[in-house]
């Protein structure tokens, strides 16, 4: 008899076992019997017992296969686990049990599909940071701040399509970007001390080789940090600080486009003498709408400047309000921007959108961010006038809250960012996009407990 009739053989024996197994169980279907079951020595027993505990729905034995996912030794069985939690998807999330079933079943899955990658590291000297090699395909362990934030979450979900391990921290335990990736941590905030130390020991403990940052405050203590991150196995493209100041600070970033003889409006420092109304009022350093006032008559704006921090005074501007994402790379030189209309807007997030190519005012955004002297992602906001001519209000050093909308118009912002991050070279034709998408939002709720 060959080698293949033998298996073939023992296969069947073990189907039929199982079988006759869940035949048994199935006619004497009471709690005690399956407890008994799926403790049981032999792991066949224990696989029929979980399906016929998931054959008509998950409710009545969700706490014992609950119980199993922590005790089980073998991975054939809990595999099997996850097969009977995703076949009852259908059924309501009627008990806490459940909930946390589902939510282990879709861990598992997700361990499948991206796997931890510990290969970045050089084995023979941790500490050292492996040369990019080709492409980012393989897969890449990176650690993403500001997972709480939209450009956090887009970030999150970009990376991990791609395949990557992504361990996500955020200073808020509730940021739901932690609950997105595959590992996550709460952090102390960027301005905190110990900010870099607990990133390095993040990185350490999970194995991650590469740093996205995606909130603006915190480049200037990585950027202090710099030559530690590398040290510590860390790669990282962090811009020049000065740069992230000029964009950081609105006041400096005013000064700057107006010394390069870029469109913009103008501007005042905590008055609005010499700028011409109706006037928009927001503080000096700020993110979003957050203390952004729209004033029309001069009583109105003593009131606000009393109360906005540090306030600057700008002319509103008139015409369709744009976005640009873009990065910029190691030489300055602008590798990919993708413009697109912001439609409609809440909590100065772009809600509605749709991307379109403007040869004028991406050549226009290369020169805006050659002046500030920005590397790495940037968002350009402005408008465009009645006339064409577009005049910027102002850079962000980050990715932007509407990025999924260029991401899905083509443009591989993040990959390419990660590339560069890396050691490479963004690739220009990896940037490019197709005008005319549109993107409408919607909330999406994600729980834990």
């Amino acid at each position: 008899m060959s080698t293949a009739d033998i298996a073939g053989i023992t296969i069947g024996a073990a189907l039929l076992t199982t079988a006759v197994i869940w035949g048994t169980l199935a006619r004497r279907r009471s709690r005690a019997t399956l407890i008994r079951a799926l403790l049981d020595s032999d792991e066949a027993t224990r696989a029929a017992a979980i399906e016929v505990a998931g054959s008509g729905g998950i409710a009545h034995f969700a706490g014992v296969l609950l119980s199993r996912t922590r005790e089980e030794p073998s991975q054939a069985v809990r595999d099997r686990i996850v097969d009977v939690v995703v076949k009852n998807q259908w059924e309501p999330a009627s008990s806490r049990e459940i909930v946390e079933l589902r939510l282990w079943a879709q861990r598992q899955l997700d361990a499948a599909k991206h796997p931890t990658s510990r290969g970045s590291l050089d084995a023979g000297n941790p500490q050292r940071i492996r040369p990019f090699a080709d492409s980012t395909e393989h897969s890449v362990t990176v650690l993403v701040t500001g997972a709480g934030g939209p450009a956090g979450t887009s970030v999150i979900r970009a990376l991990r399509r791609a395949g990557h391990f992504v361990v996500a921290v955020d200073a808020d335990p509730l940021a739901v970007g932690l609950r997105l990736a595959d590992q996550a941590a709460v952090v102390p905030r960027g301005d905190d001390e110990r900010f870099v130390d607990v990133l390095l020991e993040i990185a350490n403990a999970t194995g991650a080789t590469a740093l996205l940052p995606t909130v603006a405050e915190e480049l200037g203590a990585l950027s202090r940090e710099a030559d530690r991150l590398s040290g510590g196995g860390l790669a990282h493209w962090i811009p020049d600080p000065y740069a992230v100041e000029v964009c950081i600070d609105k006041w400096k970033f005013a000064r700057a486009v107006r010394k390069a003889g870029i469109a913009a409006p103008s501007t005042g420092l905590g008055s609005a003498n010499g700028v011409p109304g109706p006037w928009v009022v927001k503080p000096r350093f700020g993110r979003g709408s957050r203390d952004v006032h729209l004033i029309d008559n001069r009583d109105e704006l003593s009131f606000v400047l009393a109360r906005v921090p540090q306030p600057i005074v700008q002319t509103r501007l008139e015409g369709r309000e744009f976005t640009v994402d873009a990065l910029v790379g190691r030489d300055g030189k602008l590798a990919g921007a993708v413009p697109r209309w912001r439609l409609e807007i809440r909590g100065g997030i772009s809600t509605k959108g749709e991307t379109f190519s403007d040869r004028r005012l991406t050549k226009d955004v290369a020169t805006l961010l050659a002046a500030v002297g920005l590397e790495g992602p940037a968002n350009i906001q402005g408008f465009v006038g009645e006339n064409g001519s577009p005049s910027f209000v102002e850079v962000n050093p980050r990715f932007s809250g509407g990025l999924p909308l260029s991401l899905m118009a083509g443009s591989d912002l993040v990959g390419e960012y990660l590339r560069g991050i890396l050691g490479g070279v963004p690739r220009r034709e990896r940037l490019r996009f197709r005008p005319g998408v549109r993107m409408t939002r919607h909330f999406e709720e994600v729980f834990d407990y």
